[in-house]
């Protein structure tokens, strides 16, 4: 199978579709016409139904997940918008968190990303404009639950920020939830494209938070991303604007050597800004469906994801043996720690029992992370 990815030296302002899919009638949105403005030079087809473009764009024989970054589709979402995070599941511990799907796939290939799997039968991506539709939504919500607090993501199925250049959701986000009194939005990103963030008058409710690796593993496995120090860079630049900020040690990867290659991130991360500034620091080990390893191993033959052994999980998921990840939990959060006692760390997607071997307790007794989370 043929892997068509962008370019590690290729920057993010560069990019471009091939080509722009145009769902009837979206036109008619405000969304829509800013792409479609943005994205001029780029020929453009209209489609009736999303599921026929689907099925034609699935009979061409190319690598759909890899060549389908290189296809832009503008649609209507039909659905409810929110939902509760897919880590609610048989045995994990849930950090209350909402996600917010507006788009689908990511212009990023990194080799552990489950979209492989999950969107193979979705060649391209996908936005979708009709965020009136969302606001409506999460306003009456938020407005149903005033007592509860909503932590809302944008990043499941895709990065947050990579495309805002293009598809600038964050000028109708950032002004919505800066006027909620119980929600905050976190926009998870490994992208380096805060331009809009940064031009924005007010971050209130407004969490931006970067997934982190050593550079070592960004290299090898997370491939068309900005490097750590953009990442960084980045990261400081929002803390300077006045936005909060966090950071995903997700996925952690246990290659040769890992214990010294964290402890140069946590380091690096230190020395660049200040970290008692930091919202929080989850930490998640590399995990998967077992049908999402035949396509790394197709799709990256020369990643490094699998030197290790791993075992299912009550979840269905794949993880490291629970030894390791109990290794690597208290030695990353060991190095966090040194540098900042107060910081909040908590771990992603992981079961009860990993929380206590590792903390000596659950969330719910801990009274700084108590309000995001639900066992």
């Amino acid at each position: 199978m043929p892997i068509n990815t962008i370019g590690s030296s290729q920057t993010l302002a560069e990019y471009q579709p091939d080509i722009l899919f145009l769902e009837e009638g979206v036109s008619e949105y405000p969304l829509a016409q800013e792409v479609i403005s943005r994205l001029s030079g780029v020929p453009q087809q209209e489609f009736q139904d999303i599921s026929t473009l689907t099925e034609q764009m699935k009979s061409s024989q190319y690598d759909v997940f890899g060549k389908g970054k290189k296809s832009l589709a503008l649609s209507r979402f039909k659905g409810s918008f929110l939902k509760k995070c897919p880590g609610i599941s048989p045995g994990m511990v849930c950090c209350n968190y909402y996600v917010v799907n507006l788009s689908k796939n990511c212009i990023y290939d990194c080799s552990y990303c489950f979209l492989q799997d999950f969107l193979r039968n979705n060649p391209m991506q996908v936005a979708y404009v009709n965020v009136e539709d969302l606001l409506s939504e999460l306003k009456e919500v938020f407005k149903q639950y005033p007592d509860r607090n909503f932590r809302v993501g944008t990043g499941e199925l895709t990065d947050s920020l990579a495309l805002d250049t293009i598809v600038p959701y964050t000028a109708t986000l950032l002004p919505f939830f800066n006027q909620q009194t119980n929600a905050v939005l976190e926009l998870k990103t490994k992208s380096d494209q805060i331009a809009n963030l940064l031009n924005h008058p007010d971050p209130t409710n407004i969490i931006v938070s970067w997934s982190l690796n050593p550079q070592t593993i960004i290299d090898q496995e997370e491939k068309g991303t900005p490097g750590l120090t953009q990442r960084l860079e980045a990261a400081r630049a929002c803390l300077d604007k006045g936005y909060r900020i966090g950071f995903h040690f997700d996925p952690i990867i246990l290659i040769p050597g890992w214990e010294e290659a964290y402890r140069q991130l946590v380091d690096t991360v230190c020395d660049t800004l200040p970290i008692d500034k930091v919202e929080w620091v989850s930490l998640g080990s590399f995990r998967y469906r077992p049908a999402l390893k035949s396509i790394i191993k197709d799709r990256h033959p020369e990643t490094r994801l699998f030197t290790s052994e791993h075992l299912p999980s009550k979840d269905g998921k794949f993880r490291y043996l629970r030894p390791l990840r109990n290794q690597a939990y208290e030695t990353i959060r060991g190095y966090l720690m040194s540098r900042s006692e107060e910081l909040n760390i908590y771990l992603c997607m992981e079961t009860k029992e990993i929380w206590e071997d590792v903390t000596g307790k659950t969330p719910r007794s801990d009274k700084k992370l108590d309000q995001f989370f639900d066992l």
